[in-house]
């Protein structure tokens, strides 16, 4: 599976799981349960995820990587933007990001 389908993959079911409650915001780079099931990202890699009642952004990035995907609610389209390798911080900031400033689409 590509970086792009898994990306659209998890906002989906992350999303459908935290649009539930209020405000969240959650960083998953190890074993995490979704929906009644196991997850776990593909090692070094970290996602970032924001949501809120009615939205939500979510970022993947390898750690050793230079790119940064970005996704969120008000746009179908996935966004990449350069990343700094060997730090999750560009991943967190991005997550709570509501546009799509910075960042070339994908889709």
């Amino acid at each position: 599976m590509n970086d792009k389908t898994a990306l659209i993959k998890i906002c989906f079911v992350v999303a459908s799981v935290l649009a539930a409650g209020s405000a969240h915001a959650a960083a998953i780079t190890g074993s995490t349960t979704i929906g009644g099931g196991t997850f776990a990202p593909s090692n070094s890699v970290a996602l970032q995820v924001s949501s809120s009642s009615t939205a939500y952004s979510v970022t993947s990035q390898h750690l050793n990587g230079n790119r940064l995907y970005f996704g969120n609610n008000s746009d179908p389209k996935i966004y990449y933007g350069t990343a700094t390798p060997g730090t999750s911080n560009t991943v967190t900031a991005a997550a709570t990001a509501t546009s799509v400033t910075g960042y070339t689409t994908s889709m």
